[in-house]
């Protein structure tokens, strides 16, 4: 029998964790996909295969296997990692770690080392000219590590991957507010870490909201 356990105990890096542990949990919707994903992890993480570290991964499939279950607390899970199908740039090849790659575009000045480097995992977005991620991974450590490296202006970033979606996303240009035919066009936030922090600030706030609005009062 499981201990109980609450989404409210998940930190940030437990809730990589249970990415990392059940796959892309991103594709995986339906319970029985869970449940395929949870059953081919623990059989990865036997402790008769991969021994002692595999009992501590067993563990924390057993965690993540619970939460992602139940309705209810998947739903809380996914609005606390900021998990609202914003729709991220890049894809992944291979399973999720906790690291991605993230170009800041705000810094970029189209330089093409990263491209020239590593050319399956950046790509120039030639109507900005500016580069961005495509593919997490798509090379091989080296070329990505010599890729960071090469860039001038240091615009290539590793941030939590967890992090990543929102930061694609604010990265983005979005319409700019104007009046009549002044002042429109596109913009980005100027500091897109700092805009991330305020984000993920409000979702969570919003979640804080709709947990209160759903307790039952005194009354009932």
């Amino acid at each position: 029998m499981l201990a109980s356990f609450s989404i409210h105990q998940l930190s940030r890096p437990k809730a990589a964790e249970i990415h990392l542990r059940l796959g892309s949990y991103k594709s995986i919707r339906s319970s029985q996909e869970i449940k395929d994903a949870y059953r081919k992890q623990q059989k990865k993480h036997h402790p008769d295969i991969a021994g002692e570290k595999g009992h501590e991964n067993t563990i924390k499939l057993n965690k993540a296997y619970e939460i992602l279950m139940k309705e209810d607390l998947r739903r809380e899970y996914d609005a606390s990692i900021g998990q609202m199908r914003l729709g991220a740039s890049s894809s992944w090849k291979g399973p999720l770690r906790p690291k991605a790659i993230f170009v800041d575009e705000n810094a970029c000045i189209g330089c093409r080392e990263c491209v020239h480097h590593a050319g399956n995992t950046f790509i120039m977005d030639e109507a900005v000219g500016t580069a961005r991620v495509k593919v997490q991974y798509g090379d091989d450590d080296t070329k990505i590590e010599i890729s960071f490296d090469s860039c001038p202006v240091n615009c290539i970033h590793w941030v939590d991957t967890e992090e990543l979606e929102v930061l694609e996303y604010l990265i983005k240009p979005q319409p700019k507010e104007g009046y009549g035919v002044f002042g429109q066009g596109w913009e980005r936030p100027a500091n897109v870490f700092m805009a991330a922090k305020s984000f993920n600030k409000q979702l969570k706030q919003k979640v804080e909201n709709q947990r209160r609005n759903a307790r039952p009062t005194d009354k009932e």
